[in-house]
């Protein structure tokens, strides 16, 4: 599903499934395809993550993420 937009990457939709501040890791699922994935980011980011999951648990809902498995980052 990886295609080329505009000159920058689009990814999958993966859901964060956890969130490991400790270590700065971020667990994605993609149910779909049956995939789960470790995502390093750096500290300003798994603090975003983390409020952004906490308000999303709160309200009963489910936080995606755009993941390029072919650079193992984040794009969106």
């Amino acid at each position: 599903m990886l295609e080329m937009e505009n000159d920058y990457s689009v990814g999958e939709l993966f859901m964060i499934e956890e969130i490991d501040a400790e270590s700065n890791k971020l667990i994605l699922a993609n149910y779909v395809f049956n995939k789960r994935k470790e995502v390093s980011v750096s500290d300003e980011r798994i603090a975003f993550y983390a409020n952004q999951f906490d308000k999303a648990v709160e309200n009963n809902l489910f936080l995606f993420v755009e993941y390029d498995e072919s650079r193992g980052v984040i794009v969106g």
